[in-house]
């Protein structure tokens, strides 16, 4: 790797330099830097200065100058802060086989290898009913911010668990197929973002982004002494419908192929990682090895290298969103990152790229680290030498040649009708949301060019001899083409709208018109006072909406002529005398689990109701069917034992409901009838 400017930093200047971006990584949630450069800052400090202070001041802990007062509650949900006890505390890190073999040595027996998702670290906990409770942030690693409403929206995150008194820790964080589909081109990465969706201040838009969160450790202390391994933890943890790790111990010879294992493997995974985390398996040797003030002893992170390289930036082209935004695009000097060549860098937007340049603003000609995030996503993270070419801001849309004019952080033009680089991402835009594969940028430049294909409607009057008149398409790629197109003729309503590339209406709202209306034409005729009179709609949103859906009505229209959108139906009042006697046993029926099962995974088991007809609602209703317990303790219920769910559904029981507790063997026999 080329040298870096702050190699010739004094100690002093590089002790400063390292607690500045500590800082703006766990309390600001916004690196400047990329993390391989910061731990390459920290090895040349650990070189130069190996009793610095500084060294065991990195992470959360040292990330502020004074500790955060501390309430005696240990939480409280009406508390803006929560105390961590025991703390969130980060993790020590090693960049060679010597150092993780050596760290190996000091305990017994094996390891657990899991892949360190690069997200936004938080807690969650359950009170003694086992509902969920509380969600706090990691904060500086004691104190932590109250998130609750805005972790309720998390993907798949169970609202409802076995365990009294539970807290679970892991890492929130947004697919890399989500950012890529929704947010590259206007935000720097899925990490940020993902911290940003926790400080919304309107909770209910969290669900457009789409966050997860991918569980790495839980305190239980009613499980006190029954957890005796971390692959005890891990496979509690799945069972209870969390993301996690799949629970596999490696002993000291296979702690390489595990770490290559997973590096392999990080351009597939659904999350950006940046290392590989071992810990300690079994659990009384990790009490016993403990923790320093920074650190536990009993955990390792063995960090991916070569990701971060620096080049020169020489152009920067301008690119028009679906939106109309006009965003920039930096063209580099080829650079090897993640065993890829990369030329083109993404600027974000425009706020983002003046953030780069700083007070002189961006210049070509300029040294840039480059980072590959996730082995997935080139981005342009700072700039090391400024160079002698200001970038020039375009007066025009590179496209059709209007005025540009600047609205908060973006750049855009009000576009002429046929402005071609607009209309090719909206169409692009279209394809992607409706599924139809094939169509690249490429491909569909050509056929604009041609005049093939001007708007989404075009696309269902295609002809094999009209794809076939085009370089390098022959018949049995147009044919193909065309079946795919054929299969997209009927739509959900929910993805017609967002495929629509209107401003606002994105996956929340459409969900939302989709289901407050039964027919496209009352939605083509919506006021904003109207849309606006829904919750979660604001003034500003309704009117995008409302004004996006009439400029677009004449595509709309067309549309309509070739497809047909269906609306979800309201469940029927006499639903089980409209299926007539045909109709499965769990039919309009509630199932809810509890416990372990063995025959299947519980999204498994969900997924079979669903498709029965039923439902999975995540905690004990009044008017739930079916409890059904897991093999596993099924035996236990016999004899007494009791889960908060099964308390809740026969407090319900008492109460009049009629909830029918059954075990796993008796659920399979409803699977089947």
């Amino acid at each position: 790797m080329a040298s870096k400017d702050w190699m010739n930093l004094s100690v002093q200047d590089l002790e400063q330099a390292i607690q500045l971006h500590n800082r703006l990584y766990w309390i600001e949630n916004s690196p400047e830097i990329p993390d391989p450069e910061f731990d390459q800052m920290v090895e040349r400090l650990r070189e130069l200065a190996p009793d610095s202070p500084v060294l065991d001041a990195i992470g959360p802990a040292g990330a502020v100058a004074e500790s955060t007062p501390i309430d005696d509650e240990i939480f409280d949900p009406t508390l803006e802060k929560c105390q961590h006890n025991p703390p969130m505390l980060s993790l020590d890190k090693c960049y060679d086989d010597e150092t993780l073999q050596k760290w190996f040595e000091k305990f017994e027996g094996q390891a657990v290898a899991s892949p360190k998702i690069d997200g936004v670290a938080a807690a969650i906990r359950y009170d003694a009913d086992g509902k969920f409770l509380l969600a706090a942030t990691r904060g500086n690693g004691q104190v932590g911010e109250i998130v609750t409403e805005n972790v309720r929206r998390v993907v798949d995150l169970p609202m409802q668990v076995d365990i009294p008194n539970l807290e679970v820790r892991g890492e929130v964080y947004m697919p890399v197929s989500v950012f890529d589909k929704f947010f590259k081109a206007d935000y720097m990465s899925p990490r940020n973002l993902t911290a940003g969706a926790l400080k919304l201040k309107d909770a209910t838009l969290v669900s457009d982004y789409q966050i997860h969160f991918f569980a790495y450790d839980m305190l239980a202390p009613a499980l006190e002494g029954e957890i005796q391994t971390e692959v005890d933890k891990l496979k509690r943890l799945r069972a209870m419908g969390f993301e996690a790790a799949e629970p596999e111990a490696v002993n000291d010879d296979s702690l390489q192929a595990a770490f290559t294992i997973l590096e392999d493997l990080r351009a597939e995974l659904k999350y950006e990682t940046d290392g590989v985390v071992f810990k300690t398996n079994l659990i009384e040797e990790q009490r016993r090895l403990g923790h320093t003030s920074h650190h536990p002893r009993f955990a390792i992170a063995y960090k991916f290298q070569g990701d971060a390289d620096t080049s020169i930036l020489r152009e920067v082209h301008w690119s028009v969103s679906r939106t109309g935004a006009i965003n920039p695009v930096g063209i580099v000097d080829p650079v090897t990152l993640s065993g890829a060549v990369v030329t083109r860098v993404s600027l974000h937007n425009l706020a983002i790229m003046e953030q780069l340049g700083g007070e002189a603003g961006l210049h070509l000609g300029s040294k840039v680290m480059m980072m590959r995030r996730g082995g997935v996503i080139p981005n342009l993270e700072r700039v090391i030498e400024t160079g002698d070419v200001p970038v020039e801001i375009p007066t025009e849309c590179p496209g059709c040649g209007q005025p540009t004019y600047r609205q908060n952080d973006f750049l855009y033009a009000h576009h002429a009708i046929d402005c071609r680089s607009a209309r090719i991402k909206q169409i692009e835009h279209f394809t992607s949301v409706m599924e139809i594969k094939g169509f690249g940028p490429k491909l569909l430049e050509s056929m604009y060019d041609a005049g093939i294909i001007t708007e989404p409607a075009d696309f269902y009057t295609l002809t094999v001899a009209q794809m076939c008149s085009l370089d390098r398409v022959g018949p049995k790629l147009a044919e193909r083409q065309i079946s795919r197109i054929a299969q997209q003729r009927t739509v959900p309503a929910e993805t017609f709208l967002r495929a629509l590339g209107i401003d606002e209406l994105g996956r929340h709202v459409s969900k939302i018109l989709a289901t407050h209306f039964d027919n496209i034409e009352d939605i083509l005729n919506v006021q904003p006072e109207q849309l606006s009179e829904i919750p979660t709609i604001g003034d500003i949103i309704a009117t995008k909406v409302s004004e996006g859906l009439q400029t677009h009505r004449a595509i709309i229209e067309d549309l309509l002529g070739h497809i047909t959108i269906t609306f979800p139906e309201p469940p029927s009042e006499n639903a089980d005398e409209e299926a007539g006697e045909n109709a499965h046993a769990l039919y309009n029926k509630s199932v809810l689990f509890t416990g372990t099962l063995e025959s299947m995974k519980r999204n498994d088991a969900i997924a079979q109701v669903e498709a029965r007809g039923g439902s999975a609602p995540s905690s004990v209703l009044k008017t739930l069917d079916y409890l059904v317990i897991g093999d596993a303790d099924f035996e236990k219920f016999q004899g007494g034992w009791r889960s908060s769910k099964l308390k809740q559904a026969e407090k319900h029981n008492d109460q009049g409901s009629n909830i029918q507790i059954i075990g796993e063997q008796a659920f399979l026999k409803l699977l089947e009838d």
